[in-house]
C-alpha cells in the first residue's frame, strides 16, 4: 500500500510505515527545516507545503493516487504542556480531515495527544470522517509497550472505508508488549540484538544494532563480540550512572532509573535541572538530579525511536530537539502499520468477542450452541478477509460473493449468514449501552475535578 505523510516533520511516522512495508509516495510539511532533514534521511519525495491550505494538498494527493493517508497534526493546542486553548494549530486537525474526506483513500491514520479527544476540533473531524463513510478505531496507546522506552501516551484514530467502528481495536492491543520497554533495554549491551564488526581503527564503533545499517563489510568483519569489548562511551556512562533527568511538567518526577521507561520526550528533555528543581526535588527521586547522567542529543533521538545514524542538521539546537519531540516514534508507527497491512491483506481477522457468547446465552442459546455461533462468526470473518462492514446487508453480500462460500453446503451458508447478523445485533446493542453510560460532554475550557 502506498501512503502520504502529512505533517511529516523529520520523518518518524514515515520511517515506521516504511519498515512495516508501506511504499512512500508523497510527504508534506510546512517547516522547511524539518523538510530538509526528512529529505536527507528518508527520501526526496517530501514537499514544503502550507498544510493550512487543504485545496493544494488535495490536488497533490489526487495526482499521486495514494491509498493511505497518515499524519499527526500539531498537538500544542491540546497538550498538557501547552495552554489548552484551541487556535490555529487545532484548525490543522480539521484541515487534515478535510483532505482525507476529499481524497477518500481506503485507509487513514491520525495521531495526537490523548487530550485532543475532548477538543471541538477533534470531535468535528471525527464527525466528518463518519459522514464520509469511514469506520473508526480510536486507540489510546502507551508507546512504551510498542517499542520505545518512554511513557508517551498518544491517541491514534484509524479509519477504513465501509468498516464498523472498533474494527481494529483488538488487533492493535494484541501486538502490545507484556511490559514496558526500559532505558536499559535500549542502551544496555544485551538488547537490542547486536552484531560486532571489528573496527578499522581504535576508538571507532564496533557494535551495531539490528535497526541500523552495518559498516562496510570486509572479509573479517563479522565476529563474536569480544569479552573485553566496552560499549560506546556515551551509552556506557548512562548505564553505569543508572539515572537520567528529564525536565518534568506540572510538578512531576524529574529523575528516572534506566530500569524504567523515560518520561515523554519533549523539546526540553535534554535540559539540566534548574536551581528551583534542585532546591525542591520530587520526593520520589532516587538520587539528586544533579548527579544523573546527561542525555546527549542522539540518545534523546534514540529514545524517541530514531536510528543512531540519523543525520540531524539545523542552525539552532532547539530546532533539532523540536523535530525529535514532534515525531511519532518510528517503532510505534511500524507496529501499527504492520497490523493495518495484515488486515488489508486479510491475514488477520477481528475475532468475535467472548461477551458475545454470554449475550447469546441470555437470549436462550445453550452454551454449546452459543460457542458454535461464535465459531461461525470467525469462519465468516476469514472468508471476508478480515472485513467487518458497518452494514450487515453489505457484509452478507460480500460473503456470498466469495467463491469459497459457494462451495459450502446450504446449511453451513445459512449458519454463517445468521451468525453475522446476530453478531451485528450484539455490537449494535453494545454501542447503544455505551452511549447511555457515556458522561455528558464538558463545556469547552472546563477542567475535570482532581
Amino acid at each position: 500500500m502506498n501512503f502520504a505523510d502529512l505533517f511529516a516533520g523529520a520523518g518518524g511516522l514515515s520511517l515506521g510505515l516504511i519498515r512495516a512495508g508501506f511504499e512512500p509516495t508523497v510527504a508534506c510539511d510546512t517547516w522547511s527545516v524539518a523538510v530538509d532533514n526528512y529529505a536527507r534521511n528518508v527520501g526526496d519525495h517530501i514537499q514544503t507545503v502550507d498544510l493550512a491550505n487543504p485545496l493544494k494538498v488535495i490536488r497533490i494527493l489526487l495526482e499521486s493516487n495514494v491509498s493511505f493517508i497518515a499524519g499527526g497534526p500539531p498537538c500544542q493546542d491540546f497538550s498538557a504542556a501547552g495552554g489548552r486553548q484551541e487556535g490555529e494549530n487545532a484548525s490543522l486537525t480539521l484541515a487534515f480531515s478535510s483532505i482525507v474526506v476529499s481524497v477518500r483513500p481506503s485507509w487513514f491514520l491520525m495521531e495526537n495527544v490523548i487530550l485532543a479527544e475532548s477538543s471541538e476540533a477533534w470531535q468535528a473531524a471525527y464527525a466528518m470522517f463518519k459522514a464520509a463513510g469511514y469506520g473508526l478505531s480510536v486507540l489510546k496507546i502507551d508507546c512504551s509497550l510498542y517499542g520505545v522506552p518512554q511513557v508517551r501516551r498518544r491517541l491514534f484514530l484509524i479509519g477504513r472505508l465501509g468498516e464498523r467502528d472498533g474494527f481494529l481495536d483488538t488487533a492493535v492491543r494484541d501486538v502490545a508488549a507484556a511490559k514496558s520497554m526500559t532505558l536499559r533495554d535500549l542502551f544496555g549491551d544485551a538488547t537490542p540484538p547486536a552484531v560486532y564488526f571489528a573496527p578499522r581503527m581504535l576508538g571507532k564503533r564496533a557494535v551495531f544494532s539490528a535497526h541500523e545499517p552495518a559498516p562496510t563489510i570486509r572479509s573479517a568483519s563479522a565476529r563474536p563480540i569480544p569479552q573485553r569489548y566496552k560499549p560506546h562511551p556515551e551509552d556506557a556512562f548512562l548505564v553505569e550512572n543508572g539515572y537520567v533527568y528529564s525536565r518534568p511538567l506540572h510538578g512531576g518526577r524529574g529523575v528516572r532509573s534506566i530500569d524504567e521507561p523515560m518520561a515523554t520526550i519533549t523539546r526540553t528533555s535534554w535540559e539540566r535541572p534548574t536551581p528551583r528543581y534542585l532546591n525542591n526535588p520530587h520526593p520520589s527521586d532516587a538520587v539528586c538530579a544533579s548527579d544523573t547522567a546527561v542525555l546527549t542529543m542522539r540518545q534523546v533521538a534514540r529514545i524517541q525511536g530514531f536510528p543512531e545514524h540519523y543525520e540531524w542538521r539545523a542552525s539552532a539546537k532547539r530546532d533539532i530537539y523540536q523535530m525529535i519531540a514532534n515525531a511519532v516514534p518510528a517503532p510505534v508507527a511500524q507496529a501499527i502499520g504492520q497490523v493495518i497491512l495484515a488486515r488489508h491483506r486479510g491475514e488477520n481477522i477481528p475475532v468475535a468477542e467472548s461477551r458475545f457468547v454470554r449475550w447469546l446465552q441470555r437470549r436462550g442459546k445453550s452454551p454449546a450452541s452459543a460457542r458454535k455461533i461464535k465459531s461461525h462468526v470467525n469462519r465468516a470473518r476469514r472468508l471476508l478477509r478480515g472485513r467487518m462492514l458497518a452494514e450487515p446487508t453489505a457484509e452478507i453480500a460480500m460473503l456470498q460473493a466469495n467463491p469459497d462460500f459457494a462451495l459450502l453446503t446450504g446449511s453451513t451458508k445459512s449458519a454463517l449468514r445468521q451468525a453475522l447478523l446476530l453478531y451485528a445485533e450484539f455490537l449494535d446493542s453494545k454501542d447503544k449501552r455505551r452511549k447511555r453510560l457515556r458522561p455528558p460532554e464538558m463545556p469547552t475550557g472546563a477542567k475535570k475535578a482532581t
